[in-house]
């Protein structure tokens, strides 16, 4: 065997090992995952924050007791033990993809929905999971079923379109730092937003919220409102020329019944777009 042929053999034995090297990569690291997302699924169903702060990213946990803290209630066992109730199934699941930048991997997952189409073929749902690598590892960021069911006749992994996750969801490679806990409001609230065609971020009292885009939104308001007076920073961006619709912004008071009171409401007709400062009180 001449040198020539040496030399052939050798670059080809390691262009094979390089191929071979990638193709393991992301088995491992989807493996690694799949570990991590069944450990956080035994961390929730033991009902113990312990176990949980082990398998849950940090700034997930921190704002979920946040969030707890904005309605006047705590962490407890049960409600860490719905946490798996409601996480999303890939037990019957097809792995279709590992996403991964920096510190962020996310993984995707395509299932037939209960839901067919006029063919009675099945629809199908994406699930995607997102993780975050901290100093003690992987651990779970968020879990979501992805859109709508759908079908597509070209075949339903090509489906999936990542640039369609929200911002809280994307793999960018940045970890979100950690929320400073916050105290029990002195008056829990619920936040209303309707913008399609526009991009809207609210900040109630200097606590601002996530830019809310292009979509209908309610949930709780971070920090909740103050008796007296309360100031909000509406900042609004225009996405779509023919935006239908004005956007709107709703904030309720929630009474001592659970029910709820509108304390403040915003409804332009003109001069829609750019940064609105108001102010509004809560009675005593």
């Amino acid at each position: 065997m001449n040198r020539r042929t040496v030399t052939i053999i050798s670059a080809l034995s390691f262009f094979l090992a390089v191929i071979s090297h990638g193709c393991a990569a992301e088995p491992t690291l989807r493996h690694k995952l799949e570990k991590t997302w069944q450990a956080y699924l035994a961390a929730s169903n033991s009902g113990k924050e312990s176990e949980l702060e082990k398998t849950m990213s940090s700034f997930r946990l921190a704002t979920m007791k946040n969030n707890l803290a904005s309605a006047k209630r705590s962490l407890t066992p049960d409600i860490i033990k719905s946490i798996a109730q409601y996480s999303p199934d890939i037990s019957t699941a097809e792995f279709v993809t590992l996403l991964e930048k920096g510190a962020t991997a996310g993984l995707v997952y395509v299932k037939d929905s209960e839901d067919k189409d006029a063919t009675d073929k099945p629809r199908v749902t994406f699930v995607f999971i997102k993780f975050v690598k901290e100093q003690s590892g992987w651990k779970v960021d968020a879990g979501i079923n992805v859109g709508s069911p759908k079908f597509q006749d070209n075949g339903k992994k090509s489906e999936f379109d990542p640039s369609g996750l929200p911002p809280t969801y994307e793999i960018d490679g940045q970890v979100r730092s950690t929320p400073k806990p916050i105290t029990a409001p002195e008056v829990s609230a619920l936040l209303d937003v309707f913008c399609p065609g526009y991009n809207v971020t609210v900040t109630v009292n200097g606590v601002e919220h996530e830019t809310i885009i292009d979509k209908s939104y309610s949930g709780l308001l971070k920090s909740g409102l103050r008796k007296g007076e309360n100031s909000i920073v509406i900042v609004v961006t225009q996405t779509k020329k023919d935006a239908s619709f004005e956007p709107r912004v709703n904030i309720r008071r929630v009474l001592e019944d659970r029910k709820t009171k509108e304390v403040f409401k915003f409804e332009p007709k003109e001069n829609i777009a750019g940064k609105h400062t108001l102010t509004f009180t809560i009675d005593e």
